[in-house]
Order: C-alpha cells, then sequence, then structure tokens
C-alpha cells in the first residue's frame, strides 16, 4: 500500500487506478488514509484494532464522512483516541444509526424523502408529497419507520384499494421508492414494502374524445376561459402533457421559428422538447392575456402556475353534457393527449413521429446517438393534427372566451 504525506494538493494529484481501488496511508497520521477507486469515488478511512471484549485485537476499518483532509485526519484522530479508552468506534457508531433510526417516524422520514430526494430530481415532487402525506403519514406520521412491518404495509393498500384501487397502486411504488432511499441512506435494513404485489389490476386506458364530444369540448373551455379552458384546449392542441402546459412560459415561445421549447426540467423524460406550433395553437396562443412569464396563472404577478384541475375538469365535463344534452363516458385531461395521437395517426403521421411529437422515450443505442431534432416532421404532424381539429370545430377559434 502506498504511503505519502497527504495534503491537499497531494490529494488533488491523485489518479484513480485503471480498476480496483488504491489506499494511500498518511505519513503523518499512519493508520488514516485516503481510498481513490477506478470510478473515481473517494473515501476516507483509518485502521484500528480492537483493544476489548471478544474482538480482542481485530482489525477494523472505519469510513470518515469529512469536508476534507483537515477534517478527516481530525475525526481520525478522535477516532483512535477512543479505541485508547477502550471503545470500538464502529459498534458506536452502530447503536448511534439505530438510536437514530428508532426516533425516526414515518412523517420525518417522508419529509427527508422529499427535500433531499424528490424535490431535487422530479418536477412532479408535489403530487409525491400529496401521496405520502395524505395516504401513508395520515395513518403512521408518528410510528417510527423502521417498526412498520409487512403486515402494516398490506393493512394500508387493502383499506385504500377498497375506495382508489388505481391510487392505492400509487400509494405502493411511491412508498417502495421512499423506502429504498432510506435503505440507501443507511436509515433501515429493510423495506416492508418488497414482495408486497400491487393490489389492484390496471387496464391500459384507450378513451379517446369523438368528433361530438371535441365539440361540445371546444364550446366548453370556450365558454369557461381563461385560465382552465384555454389551458386544457391547449392540451387538446398541442398533445403535450398537462404539467408541461399548466408551467409554460412565455420566454420559452419563439414566435419566429414558430416553436415552444421545453426545458428538460419539465419534461417527464429530463430532456429539453422542441414542440412546433400550427396556426391553431399559434392563434390559441395569442388569445392569452399576458399577465407576467407564465401563460396560465391565477395570481396577480402572472408567475405562480394554475391548481385545481380536477375541479376545473369536472366543471367542464359538466357544462360538456348540458351541451350535448345527455351524460358523456368519463374521461381524463390525460386523454386528451391520447385523442391528438390518434388524430395525428388518422391523418397518416406515421407512428415514429407522433412518438417523437408526444416526446416518449427512446432506447438503447438510439437513445445515445440520435440527437437529430426532426422538427421539420413534427411541425407537419402538429399541422395536420390542427387542420383536423379545426375541420373538427368548424374552423371556429372565435366562439366566446372568458378571459
Amino acid at each position: 500500500m502506498p504511503r505519502v504525506r497527504l495534503t491537499e494538493a497531494t490529494v488533488k494529484r491523485l489518479k484513480p487506478p485503471e480498476t480496483g481501488q488504491t489506499d494511500y496511508f498518511d505519513e503523518l497520521l499512519p493508520s488514516f488514509g485516503l481510498r481513490v477507486s477506478a470510478t473515481g469515488r473517494r473515501s476516507w478511512f483509518v485502521f484500528y484494532r480492537v483493544k476489548d471484549g471478544p474482538l480482542h485485537g481485530k482489525q477494523r476499518r472505519f469510513t470518515i464522512k469529512a469536508a476534507g483532509l483537515a477534517d478527516a485526519r481530525e475525526q481520525a484522530r478522535e477516532v483512535l483516541r477512543q479505541v485508547d479508552m477502550g471503545a470500538d468506534p464502529s459498534v458506536m457508531k452502530r447503536r448511534a444509526r439505530a438510536e437514530r433510526a428508532a426516533a425516526l417516524t414515518v412523517r420525518d422520514a417522508t419529509e427527508q424523502f422529499i427535500e433531499r430526494y424528490a424535490k431535487p430530481r422530479n418536477r412532479s415532487w408535489p403530487e409525491t408529497a400529496r401521496i405520502l402525506e395524505k395516504n401513508v403519514c395520515a395513518e403512521w406520521g408518528d410510528l417510527a419507520l423502521q417498526d412498520i412491518t409487512r403486515g402494516d404495509v398490506v393493512v394500508l393498500l387493502d383499506k385504500l384499494a377498497d375506495r382508489a384501487p388505481v391510487m392505492a397502486n400509487r400509494t405502493l411504488a411511491t412508498l417502495r421508492k421512499m423506502l429504498r432511499w432510506h435503505i440507501e441512506r443507511g436509515t433501515i435494513q429493510h423495506s416492508p414494502a418488497e414482495g408486497v404485489s400491487a393490489p389492484t389490476r390496471e387496464r391500459e386506458r384507450d378513451r379517446i374524445l369523438s368528433d361530438d364530444e371535441i365539440c361540445w369540448f371546444w364550446q366548453a373551455t370556450g365558454e369557461d376561459g381563461y385560465p382552465f379552458g384555454l389551458l386544457f384546449r391547449m392540451l387538446l392542441v398541442t398533445a403535450q402533457r398537462r404539467d408541461e402546459v399548466a408551467m409554460a412560459a412565455w420566454d420559452e415561445i419563439d414566435p419566429f421559428s414558430r416553436v415552444w421549447t421545453i426545458p428538460r426540467e419539465r419534461t417527464k423524460g429530463d430532456r429539453a422538447h422542441e414542440a412546433p406550433l400550427s396556426p391553431l395553437a399559434l392563434a390559441l396562443i395569442d388569445s392569452l392575456p399576458r399577465n407576467g412569464p407564465l401563460l396560465f396563472t391565477t395570481s396577480k404577478a402572472g408567475d405562480r402556475p394554475v391548481s385545481g384541475f380536477s375541479h376545473a375538469k369536472a366543471r367542464i365535463s359538466a357544462r360538456m353534457e348540458e351541451i350535448a344534452g345527455r351524460s358523456i363516458p368519463t374521461w381524463r385531461l390525460h386523454d386528451l393527449r391520447r385523442t391528438a395521437g390518434t388524430g395525428m395517426a388518422a391523418s397518416g403521421v406515421p407512428v415514429s413521429t407522433i412518438s417523437r411529437v408526444l416526446n416518449h422515450a427512446e432506447g438503447g443505442v438510439t437513445k445515445i446517438y440520435n440527437r437529430f431534432s426532426y422538427t421539420d416532421e413534427k411541425r407537419e404532424a402538429m399541422e395536420a393534427w390542427g387542420q383536423s381539429l379545426n375541420s373538427v370545430v368548424g374552423g371556429n377559434l372565435k366562439i366566446h372566451l372568458r378571459i
């Protein structure tokens, strides 16, 4: 094992080995050092021998989490002082971790997961937080995370499945992800959600709106006006996802190239997406008031996205039935996106182009090497859909809009 005089400069110069890992021991504190792996990962450590108890003489390696060399070396000295006093730092560390785990409630664990994992990585973290708070913390909030059993998970999901079968599946998936994250952090050793099957078998949805329903939808959304009526129209016209449209900003719209660029932070696949705008989409955008940075907002400054989609959708559905004079099969906002995709296919747009318009994920080498934007092909698809939609609603974008 190489022994070097560890300094800040020396540490910076150390290069990863081609394979495996290399331990560099410090000349000033011989049992202390730095491990450098082939992946570039670095970790401080200190070796010691247990002085008392049944493990007397056993050598242990203690990993140190530190801000830098000076901090790591000082922590190593503290570990060696504890050994000289007859303690075993590794045992003390495990006990401290167990005490922290015993004190960590499900609500505390949820807050950590949201703040440290969901928020930085997932633009839809509010929905994750809502699921955990409403369906998990409401039942287990004050219980210790490590005390939750598989039986507890099954009972929770059964109760939820009785009133909301699909949400029970979503809750299991979200809970499982949170528990796996805590395993990675060492908070718990095992997840009580592993091995638990989804309580509900879901069927793939195939609902699309008929031409009559599109006409009723167009009239109802026109009467509902800004923001939700026009936002829902934008969903149908552009075929993009709900939150992508709801948080659309004016500076994302280029009126010269007629392209809406959705930044990667807001797309499901974590990749920027260029959505060409058809004349129908541009006309819709031109009809919007410009109150601030966002296209759709209810705040005076125009900087806060809208909320309350369920109530707005229920209101528009009810108005559609009034216009139709009869009940209409249940539909969801996501069905507008499916309707648009189906309409493009009916207009002769290739499936591969529709997939790119919808910003579906590509796999394998295609994802890595194919960086062509297909803007022209997507524009043709969007214009074909816009013409088809315009003919369905009678070419009438002048239906009364409430702004």
